[in-house]
């Protein structure tokens, strides 16, 4: 007889870890009907005229349009063969299946929160406080202060953008440069402001959420595209933004399954969902960004 091999395995798998994405939901959802979204743009705003005579000028109105793709995500297949998962205490086909969402979740968020950022930072705000370690490992930054944001804020306040419905997306590595200023741990914040939808925090009418990543941009200030590769020249980013004046299409994740197949004797799954996001407008308004500075 062929010796039997068992093997145990603990009831409480270790599940892969992901970022919080729920940020990217505080925005304007479009419908995903194909490859590209078209959001209609208002054309020059009219001027006023103070003591006219008669008869008036007729002006026309020229307005624009604001065009973002919608691309497809897909994870690639993975086989779970069915002597695997007679030998342990959990499902490993439903694990897979939560991992193929959870990762199409995480980098759908990634690209949609990089889409809102302006390409050239040299046209936003950088750090101006107190040296700071790098999160790429590179050359010291300068950390976040009170005013740096108060700067956010009068920027958006500038654009006449509502006060109510306001955010940030703050690194892992900036958030706790907000934890340092009495501004954002006061006795208001301290005595327990619930954690809704993600949110961790308060600070100057911006509601805060953290996440491991956010935005990042290189040494000369251009953004970096999501789902490239540290480097040591790289600098965190905090993404402030107006939930009205950004735009996500999202489409309804599908996976795909061939269960029980003969040949493999066992399950193929994967998944796939289509996605995308822009600025709301096309001169920008409605969102900045705050970037780490150097003292170089």
């Amino acid at each position: 007889m062929a010796e039997q091999i068992l093997k145990v395995f603990s009831k409480d798998l270790q599940k892969n870890l992901f970022p919080a994405n729920e940020f990217y939901k505080q925005s304007k959802l479009d419908s995903v009907t194909g490859g590209t979204v078209e959001v209609p743009q208002s054309g020059s705003k009219p001027t006023v005229e103070i003591n006219s005579t008669v008869p008036l000028t007729p002006e026309e109105r020229t307005d624009d349009v604001l065009t973002y793709s919608v691309d497809k995500f897909n994870t690639p297949p993975i086989y779970v063969e069915d002597a695997n998962e007679a030998v342990i205490n959990y499902s490993k086909r439903m694990d897979i299946m939560g991992d193929h969402i959870a990762m199409l979740n995480t980098t759908i968020a990634e690209r949609i929160g990089t889409s809102w950022c302006p390409s050239n930072g040299s046209t936003s705000l950088k750090t101006t406080g107190a040296t700071r370690p790098s999160s790429a490992g590179g050359a010291a930054v300068k950390a976040v202060t009170y005013n740096d944001i108060l700067n956010l804020m009068t920027a958006l306040d500038a654009q006449d953008i509502p006060a109510d419905g306001r955010y940030l997306l703050a690194s892992a590595n900036m958030y706790a440069d907000l934890l340092k200023l009495p501004e954002f741990i006061s006795s208001d914040f301290q005595k327990g402001m619930p954690v809704e939808n993600g949110v961790v925090g308060e600070i100057l009418g911006f509601k805060v959420y953290k996440r491991s990543k956010s935005a990042r941009y290189n040494n000369t200030f251009q953004k970096i595209a999501a789902g490239t590769s540290v480097q040591t020249t790289d600098r965190d980013a905090i993404i402030a933004w107006h939930k009205s004046f950004v735009r996500r299409a999202e489409g309804n994740a599908k996976t795909y399954g061939r269960f029980d197949d003969p040949e493999y004797l066992g399950s193929i799954v994967n998944a796939m969902v289509r996605a995308g996001g822009s600025k709301g407008r096309t001169n920008g308004e409605g969102v900045a960004v705050l970037i780490q500075d150097t003292f170089a």
